[in-house]
This record gives C-alpha cells, sequence and structure tokens, in this order.
C-alpha cells in the first residue's frame, strides 16, 4: 500500500469552498466503484491505469455511490477502522496519485536514490557474477508494485516479493509482471503487512516504501509491523523505510485544498491534526464532471519525526545510522501535474540493519501488544502465512507448562450427527460400528480436558428437537457449542450450514466455520474458480450441469471434446457439490468417451447430476492442517503427505474417494497411510501462504484443512538440476475438516508429538481465544458508546 495524503501548495480556500458547495448540491445519480471483499480478486476496471489490461473487468460505475457527508466538523469521526480497504480497493487511487505513484520517472529516482546506499547496493548486486546466490528482498505494502516490478527489470537476477492488503493492487501488480515477462522474477502476495507470508530469516532486504508505515490508530499497530519485519529478515538484513517528514508536515499541512487530477476528475481535500498532533486526518470528495461526486472518504496516518522513528526501530531491534539525513523530495520536482502532492513531496528515508541481539522477546512483545490493543484498533485484514506463526505447544499439555492455559468453558455443549436417522454417504447409508467407537473416544478425549457429562458436558445429538434444545440453553451459563456436525442437519450433508445458522439467530458462540464459509466451500466448481482467481492453482476443469446446457458445453457429448480439448485425458469426475467423497471412486478417473458416459449414467443413478471434470493430478498428495485465527496467530502441522505406495503396488487408483473413508473391507481403507512430507521450506511456506488467503477469502474459523496434488512428479522443491518441477495445485478446502481420532488432522498433530487430545485442545482454545477477542471489541465499544 503506497497512499498519498495530499497537502496542497498554493490552491485557494475561496475557491474550493465554492466548488464543494457546488458539487454537493449536484443531482446527478452518483456512482462508485466495485470493490473486491475478504481479499478476492474481483474483476475490475483498469482504464485509469497506464498498462494494458487483458482481462474483463467491471465498470466503475457498477455499484450505487455512498452519499456524500456533507460538512463535517470532527474528521476523525469519520474514519473507519481499517480505512485502507476503502481507499486502495480499485482504480480510483491510481488515478487520483497517479502523478507520483504511476509516473515511472519518479520510481527510477527513488530506486537511484536507494542504489547510492552501499549496503543496499551490494543486495541487489548479490548474485549478479553467478557465484554467490542472489539476493531475496521483499517490498512490503508494494500497491500495484511501481518497485518491485522496476528493481525486477533493473536486477533480474535477484528474488522480489511484493505483499500488499489490497486484492486489486496486486491484481494490477500480476498483471503488469505477466505483461513484462517478469512473473518468475516478481511474485506478489495479498495480505496484512503484520503477517508476511514467508518463513523466518528469508529477506536480505527489506521495502518500505511510498508513506506506508503508522496507518494504525495505536502504535503497537506499527510495533507490530517492525517486529515482523524483524522476523523475516535474514541476520544483518536491510530496512528501508521511506515515510513523510511528520515535524515537516505537521507544520506546513493547510487544512483545505483542491486539484484536477484529469480533465474530467476533481479532489477536493480537508486535514485537520488530531488533539494530541499525533495524526493527520484527511478527507477527500471525488468527482468525475459528468457523473457528479463518486466518492467521499476519510483516512488518518501518523506524523512520525526523525527522532521517533528512529527510537521505534531500536527499540525493535535494529540498528540505525542516526546521522543519515536524507530527504526525498523527487516527486515535487518530477510530477506532470505540480500540484497536490501532500504526504509524498516531503520524504524522510531511514536505513536500519537487524541487530541479533534483540532478538529472544520481539516477537512475544508484539503479539502481547496485539492482545492489549483497544477496539478501535485494526483487526488483521487479510492474511497470508502465520499471524504470526504460534509456537508448536499451541494449545498443547505441553503449553500449560509455559503459563499458556487451555481454554476453559463454563459449558460445553457437544452437536453431532444423529444417530436415529440415516446418514447418506455412509456405508449404506447408515452408522457403522466405527462411527459410534469414533464417538466414544471423542467424548473420552474431551473429558481427559475436563469436560464431563456429570458436570459441563451436555451432548446434542437428536435432530427433530435441536433447535429448541439449543433455545432452552440457560442464560445463567456461559454456554459454548463445539459444532462437530459434520453430518449436516437432519444428517443432509447440504444442511451443514443450518446448524452455525441456527447458533447464529440464537447468538450461542460457536467452534468452526460459520454458515457462509459451509455454502461456499460445498460447492467444489466455486472454490476452484476462486482459488484460481486469487493465483492459487488449481487443477484445469470444466463443470458440467446435466439437466441444463451451458455456453461452454451444451451435452454429454459436447463435453467430451471439451475434455480433449481443454482438460484431456485421463480426466477426473466428481460432483460439483458434495461431502464424504460421496461419488468419488476409482471410476471417477476417466481415460475416454466411453469411461466418461459409463461413469455419468453411474452418478445418474446416485442422483448426482452436475459434475466438475478435472484433469487428474497424478502426483503427490498433501494436506496442509492450520488451526488458529486472523486476531491471534496460525499454528500449521507439518504437512501430511499421503502414502499411496501399497495402493500403487497392487495395480489401483491413487485416489482418496468413498471406499477409504467408509468401507474397512476396502483396501483403500487398509492400505493408505499418512506420513510427514519432505518438502524444502520455500515450498511448505508457499502452500502456508495459499492457505491463509484462501481461509480469509472463504471466512474460515478456527481449524481448516486445504488439500493439493501435484500435476506429477512431487514438487517437494528437491528437484535434480534441470529435473522439471510439477505444480501442486489445489484439491479442496476442508472448514471444519474431519475430527476423528484417526482422521488427517489428528495425524498432522501427531507428526509433532501430540495426541488426540492436545488437537481438540488447540481448536477449542481457538475458538476460545476468538471468541474473547471479539467480547473485548464488543464491550470496548458499548462502553465507548
Amino acid at each position: 500500500m503506497s497512499s498519498t495524503d495530499n497537502v496542497p501548495k498554493s490552491n485557494s480556500v475561496s475557491a474550493l469552498e465554492s466548488s464543494m458547495a457546488s458539487l454537493m448540491s449536484a443531482t446527478q445519480p452518483a456512482s462508485a466503484p466495485k470493490t473486491p471483499q475478504n481479499g478476492l480478486a474481483l474483476p475490475v476496471n483498469h482504464s485509469l491505469q497506464t498498462a494494458p489490461s487483458t482481462s474483463s473487468h467491471l465498470s466503475l460505475s457498477s455499484t450505487p455511490a455512498p452519499v456524500c457527508h456533507g460538512k463535517v466538523t470532527d474528521l476523525a469521526s469519520m474514519v473507519p477502522t481499517q480505512w485502507w480497504e476503502q481507499v486502495f480497493c480499485d482504480s480510483m487511487y491510481l488515478k487520483t496519485d497517479g502523478d507520483v505513484v504511476e509516473d515511472p520517472d519518479v520510481t527510477r529516482q527513488e530506486v537511484a536514490i536507494f542504489e547510492r546506499n552501499p549496503d543496499i547496493k551490494r543486495v541487489f548486486m548479490k548474485g549478479a557474477d553467478g557465484k554467490s546466490t542472489p539476493s531475496k528482498i521483499l517490498d512490503l505494502c508494494c500497491g500495484q508494485g511501481r518497485h518491485t516490478l522496476h528493481i525486477a527489470s533493473t536486477y533480474p537476477h535477484i528474488s522480489i516479493h511484493g505483499h500488499d492488503q489490497s486484492a486489486y493492487l496486486i491484481s494490477v501488480g500480476k498483471e503488469r509482471a505477466a505483461a513484462s515477462n517478469l512473473s518468475k522474477t516478481a511474485q506478489f502476495t495479498i495480505g496484512d503487512c503484520r503477517q508476511i507470508p514467508h518463513p523466518s530469516e528469508t529477506f536480505d532486504l527489506v521495502l518500505l516504501l511510498g508513506n506506508s508505515f503508522g496507518y494504525f490508530k495505536a502504535e503497537d499497530g506499527d510495533r507490530m509491523l517492525l517486529a515482523e519485519i524483524w522476523r523475516v529478515l535474514s541476520p544483518s538484513g536491510v530496512l528501508v523505510v521511506d515515510l513523510t517528514d511528520g515535524q515537516y508536515m505537521r507544520d506546513n499541512f493547510a487544512e483545505r485544498s483542491w486539484e484536477w487530477v484529469d480533465d474530467t476528475t476533481f479532489v477536493c481535500r480537508e486535514r485537520q491534526l488530531s488533539p494530541d498532533k499525533l495524526r493527520l486526518i484527511s478527507r477527500e470528495v471525488i468527482t468525475i464532471s459528468n457523473r457528479g461526486v463518486v466518492r467521499d472518504q476519510f483516512y488518518q496516518e501518523r506524523l512520525y519525526t526523525r527522532e521517533e522513528l528512529i527510537a521505534l526501530l531500536v527499540e525493535g531491534g535494529f540498528d540505525v545510522e542516526s546521522n543519515e539525513q536524507c530527504v526525498l523530495d523527487d516527486a515535487t520536482r518530477l510530477s506532470k501535474r505540480q500540484q497536490d502532492l501532500g504526504m509524498m513531496g516531503h520524504r524522510m528515508i531511514i536505513t536500519a540493519s537487524k541487530k541479533d541481539s534483540n532478538a529472544p522477546d520481539m516477537l512475544l512483545q508484539a503479539q502481547e501488544a496485539f492482545d492489549s490493543l483497544p477496539v478501535n484498533h485494526p483487526k488483521p485484514e487479510m492474511a497470508f502465512q502465520s499471524i504470526p506463526i504460534l509456537d508448536a505447544t499451541f494449545g498443547s499439555a505441553a503449553a500449560a507448562d509455559k503459563k499458556a492455559p487451555l481454554a476453559s468453558f463454563e459449558s460445553l455443549v457437544l452437536v453431532l450427527g444423529d444417530p436415529s436417522q440415516p446418514c447418506v454417504g455412509k456405508l449404506n447409508d447408515t452408522w457403522n460400528a466405527e462411527d459410534f467407537i469414533t464417538r466414544e473416544k471423542l467424548i473420552t478425549a474431551l473429558t481427559d480436558l475436563g469436560y464431563t457429562k456429570e458436570t459441563n458436558l451436555r451432548v446434542f445429538d437428536t435432530h427433530n428437537n435441536l433447535h429448541e434444545s439449543l433455545k432452552r440453553l440457560s442464560s445463567k451459563k456461559e454456554h459454548f457449542v463445539f459444532n462437530l456436525c459434520d453430518e449436516g442437519y437432519d444428517n443432509n450433508a447440504l444442511q451443514e450450514l443450518h446448524v452455525p445458522a441456527i447458533l447464529e439467530m440464537l447468538r450461542v458462540p460457536y467452534s468452526g466455520a460459520g454458515p457462509n464459509c459451509l455454502a461456499f466451500c460445498y460447492d467444489k466448481g466455486l472454490v476452484n474458480r476462486t482459488a484460481d482467481a486469487l493465483g492459487v492453482p488449481t487443477p484445469k476443469e470444466i463443470p458440467f450441469l446435466s439437466d441444463v446446457a451451458t455456453p461452454a458445453v451444451s451435452n454429454l457429448t459436447n463435453l467430451h471434446k471439451v475434455i480433449e480439448e481443454k482438460v484431456h485425458y485421463p480426466a477426473f469426475i466428481k460432483p460439483i457439490k458434495g461431502d464424504n467423497s460421496l461419488g468419488i471412486t476409482a471410476r471417477s478417473i476417466v481415460h475416454n468417451q466411453q469411461e466418461l458416459n459409463a461413469y455419468m449414467s453411474e452418478l445418474g443413478g446416485m442422483g448426482i447430476r452436475d459434475v466438475v471434470v478435472q484433469e487428474y493430478c497424478q502426483g503427490t498428495e498433501y494436506g496442509v492442517g492450520m488451526i488458529g485465527n486472523l486476531a491471534s496467530g496460525f499454528h500449521f502441522f507439518p504437512v501430511l503427505e499421503v502414502d499411496y505406495s501399497k495402493i500403487v503396488a497392487r495395480n489401483l487408483a491413487p485416489i482418496l474417494g468413498f471406499e477409504s473413508k467408509w468401507d474397512p473391507t476396502s483396501p483403500w481403507w487398509t492400505d493408505i497411510s499418512y506420513k510427514p512430507a519432505r518438502i524444502s521450506d520455500r515450498v511448505k511456506a508457499e502452500l502456508q501462504s495459499w492457505c491463509i488467503v484462501l481461509w480469509e477469502r472463504f471466512g474460515c474459523r478456527d481449524y481448516a484443512r486445504f488439500d493439493f496434488r501435484c500435476d506429477y512428479g512431487r514438487g517437494d522443491g528437491f528437484e535434480a538440476e534441470g529435473e522439471r518441477r510439477g505444480t501442486i495445485k489445489l484439491l479442496e478446502v476442508n472448514p471444519n475438516p474431519g475430527w476423528c481420532w484417526d482422521g488427517k488432522f489428528a495425524y498432522m498433530g501427531s507428526f509433532e508429538n501430540k495426541d488426540y487430545k492436545d488437537v481438540l485442545g488447540m481448536i477449542l482454545k481457538a475458538a476460545h481465544d476468538r471468541i474473547t477477542h471479539e467480547k473485548r471489541i464488543a464491550n470496548s465499544s458499548k462502553a465507548a458508546k
């Protein structure tokens, strides 16, 4: 993110007031951009960009505009908690601030200043001779990647990563990278700046440029950002901060300004200092001449002096050259518009290096600071990897020895499937001995965690009165529902979302995903299309609706032709909606039209009419399990690998189908095993980064599992020189994944010596921390009112 809070140079207040009055009385209907939600890179209009776009986008006029707020006395009262989500959500930002952030001459001059520093130049040149490992650079809050792409094109031997919370700006950066053939050198991720999707000590240089610091209402947010930067910097790594000179801005800002940013777009600005004079609050009213007011937005930024910023860096474990006095004002000199540059006009550059001696308590202090933040502190908006990565003992018995007690609910209500009713999807559509053994082990584990039926544990598994039972819960106790009803309401998998929906209406807190998340992830086609839009690799696929002719596939014969042209045989058929692997067997792998027709007929006999036909990924299969939440952090289990060696030796299809889950007599049940995956740190970080963006986009909570498979080979990052690496692709997103004692999630826990009760305890602790955080926010909000 690189915002500009523009401050005027010479525009008259009287002209502004006159113009504002006429603009606010405009009667023409206005419109505003369609904004990305929850990190999804929605199609957007790039018409305001300088680079060409090859994709189809929505027009800026696709949604109604917010009403202009008229005269506002207290600007601070109008600033959203996470104002950056609105300001940088679409191409309007690139238009209003384009004289700086879209001018390659400005970018070139800025990078040239950095290159004069010998430490930074050394990082840029490392590996250029082919004799040493090239540097890794992080452009944090990269916006549309103007610095990322310039550095990638100038130093093609290095690896540079851009990270920003704006899905829109990242989509622009990715398109420009592809257009410039820089996609391999310059890589982009979406996420909170305090949650960087890379392992510790990854980067030789971190760039924090374009006035991208001081956005949070509490300084602890800035401290968390520096702690995360410290974590990902290599020993003696370098940090460059390019930030407005707070004292200069405090002394020189003007309360009102206006400017034409092009022939049709007009921006009026108002500004106020906060009462403590530490922050500048700004308002922008943006008008397009033939449409009226299209935006009325408010934001604020902390005004750090050089001395204050240096002190914060030193506190965060960095060495700083305090005598460095570099000022960046090229934007003022080079701007083509020569109008309102604001906070981009007079910036200070401070270079710091990581000081190892300050390492031990820094990340812990940052987490403690987060836990004590006031209500108006912004929660993380998009996560990618660890937020931060929590200790491996998170939620386990070992954690208790570290004075991190397990979660304790006054009353735990366990909601399960109804064994008195048939359950479509289980073997013979009924409950089997293994199901009841699994329940007994669950109750035993919860008892070991301190929840007993005699004291504080109730089990609700009769669905004909489930709603009434939940409704009758006594208000004298703090009840919490451990929702493990993955069979769905009335044992109908299509109604899995109904249970959390009931709990939402009754305002009873519960574990796991909400109804929207479950609805989204039940639709495999929707998941893959969304993942693909977010840049997560997915198998080539085509949806087929048996009863409806679509423009893509009109009938079964046409489906065969589409498979040959776009997906290719062997192909894999699975229900477009479903759970429990119903409709997935060895016959799901089809090699020709005859097998395609036969299996579609078989599925039709089961009542399954709509399917997704995918490329059949034949490589190694992986599972990534994670527990936590955005506000408290994530714990990743060791990556799981599915061991198909015995199945392959029997010349059987290496898949996890229906038989592997429900038929104890099947070789897919007995001969498939799980083991820790042997993958490189780079591949592991990549998988984790994908999981977090999918978690955020679909709204997972407390725990989730993500399944991947390589199109061929292992894709583990240990390929021999010259060996082609396969691509690991998403198979499925599993919110509220299988909780049984012998399932993947429990196996993942065992890889780090956690038993079944430890894993359940971790899930409960994640839910407890989330609810505690939500209550603190709600109570603080009430107190503030």
